[in-house]
């Protein structure tokens, strides 16, 4: 999503990502407004609505399935900062195709980050790659790598980098659709 934003301001972006393809294994499924609103700046809000749904409310429940409490969307349906529910892997293959209509971006497969450094006039990033490692160079070096973030690690060390991993589930999230009929 960063690399897309920027591709659409002419600014040359560079994607380094260990997979060779697109992750295909979702996780995160719905988008609530704060998501949406950078979601729209991608300028792929559109198709991400065509290919998810707006659902009619979301509910928490226990892992049993007894419910604990929800919200009904009804009073925000019509606002263009509604909830969208669709999986992760879908919506990253939206974001991808949008990406590769920029010129100013380039999304590379199988580089893996290995260090990150820094001097004054610019920063880099090593990658084992395929064909052997390779450096890149850039104004500014971005980590966007989730959970076991290297970029981080690196920054921060081993285990002393901001953020908290909760160890148990908090809470599970479902969400509802409701269909009215007029018979």
């Amino acid at each position: 999503m960063l690399g897309l934003r920027l591709a659409k301001e002419n600014i040359d972006v560079t994607i380094v990502d260990m997979g060779v393809a697109l992750d295909t294994k979702p996780r995160a499924t719905h988008y609530a407004s704060t998501a949406v609103q950078e979601l729209a700046k991608t300028g792929a809000l559109d198709d991400i609505r065509a290919e998810g749904f707006t659902p009619s409310g979301t509910c928490w429940r226990k892992l049993d399935g007894t419910y604990l409490a929800g919200i009904k969307n009804a009073v925000v349906l019509e606002d263009p900062n509604r909830p969208v529910c669709l999986p992760l892997n879908r919506l990253g293959k939206i974001l991808y195709d949008h990406i590769q209509r920029y010129p100013s971006a380039k999304v590379l497969w199988a580089h893996e980050v290995i260090s990150i450094g820094q001097d004054e006039q610019k920063a880099w990033v090593t990658c084992k790659t395929p064909e052997g490692e390779k450096v890149f160079e850039a104004d500014y070096i971005v980590g966007c790598d989730g959970a076991n973030s290297k970029v981080r690690r690196a920054l921060f060390g081993d285990l002393n980098f901001p953020g908290k991993t909760w160890a148990e589930q908090i809470v599970a999230t479902n969400v509802f659709a409701f269909l009215f009929r007029n018979d």
